[in-house]
């Protein structure tokens, strides 16, 4: 028999499949194994002749797909945490988009306080200066890394740690209060710090990805919806739908809503902002919604590492 659940043609595709899964796997604990090496801050060329530097404690990813800047540069620390580099090469650029559904939420957004870690936070944490410390200190480096997947967490006992892991259990129900500390606590060292990604760092993201194909080989339009395969009617671990995947970054456009660092200060009532869509909500990646500063099960959040 050829076809079929045991098919002679069904067997040989299973058997490809897992092959190339094990290649990666391999080349992904590899990757791991240099990141234990790396001690200092460098700079990684691609095939392209396009630079990114690595934060010491981090490598480039060795998996065909993730290794160019062009395609979405993953790096990997010894843990295997996943980052995804977003390249910012114009200062003048490092701006809010402020025509993205809803546009008066757009339109009336500002920075957060409190977000920014100790060396980037400047002494007067206002919506204005906490958003110029960012921009320099984004567009010094020429970007920033993005968490490939959403906050997920990791317990050992009553201890979370907070990863970026595809299969990982989504750190939902969490305030926004509780967001900007939590991204905090990933890394912070001389030369990489993490913090809850902002909403201008969100817009930065949806330039990158903008008209690139997902996973599945259809177009990723940041501002419409995909409903037949971006948002599957449940939640899920991070990671695990593969439509909603586009430049090596998951789950932007469903699963769970992710808070950011930005507010509405106009709106006493719905001041924290939420980006993209969620399991059952159809929304497009780029939309801002302005909600309560409830912990809910359909919200997370997602981080970002600044370089030093």
């Amino acid at each position: 028999m050829l076809t079929g659940n045991n098919g002679i043609l069904t067997q040989t595709q299973r058997a490809k499949t897992e092959t190339e899964d094990s290649q990666e796997d391999e080349l992904r604990r590899l990757t791991t194994l240099e990141a234990a090496t790396n001690l200092e801050n460098t700079t990684y060329t691609d095939e392209n002749d396009q630079t990114a530097p690595i934060p010491a404690g981090f490598a480039a990813s060795q998996v065909e797909g993730e290794n160019t800047i062009e395609d979405g540069l993953v790096i990997i620390d010894s843990e295997g945490n996943e980052f995804v580099w977003i390249p910012v090469t114009d200062e003048k650029k490092y701006i809010r988009n402020e025509t993205y559904d809803t546009i008066e939420v757009s339109q009336s957004a500002q920075t957060d306080t409190g977000y920014l870690p100790e060396g980037i936070q400047p002494t007067i944490d206002d919506s204005t200066n906490n958003e110029n410390a960012e921009r320099s200190a984004v567009t010094s480096k020429g970007g920033f890394y993005i968490s490939r997947y959403e906050a997920g967490k990791e317990t050992s006992g009553s201890t979370k740690a907070l990863v970026s892991k595809k299969g990982a259990t989504v750190w939902n129900n969490i305030s926004p209060e509780d967001c900007k500390s939590t991204a905090k606590t990933f890394i912070n060292n001389k030369n990489v710090k993490s913090a809850l990604c902002s909403g201008i760092q969100w817009d930065m993201t949806m330039e990158f990805i903008d008209e690139r194909e997902d996973g599945i080989g259809n177009i990723f339009d940041v501002e419409q919806v995909d409903k037949k395969n971006r948002h599957i009617g449940e939640s899920a671990k991070s990671g695990e739908n593969i439509a909603d995947k586009v430049c090596n970054i998951y789950d932007l456009e469903g699963n769970y809503y992710e808070y950011v660092a930005e507010k509405d200060f106009s709106n006493t009532s719905f001041s924290s902002i939420l980006r993209g869509g969620h399991y059952h909500g159809y929304y497009s990646a780029s939309s801002r919604h302005d909600y309560n500063q409830d912990s809910i099960v359909s919200r997370s959040f997602r981080f970002v590492l600044y370089i030093i």
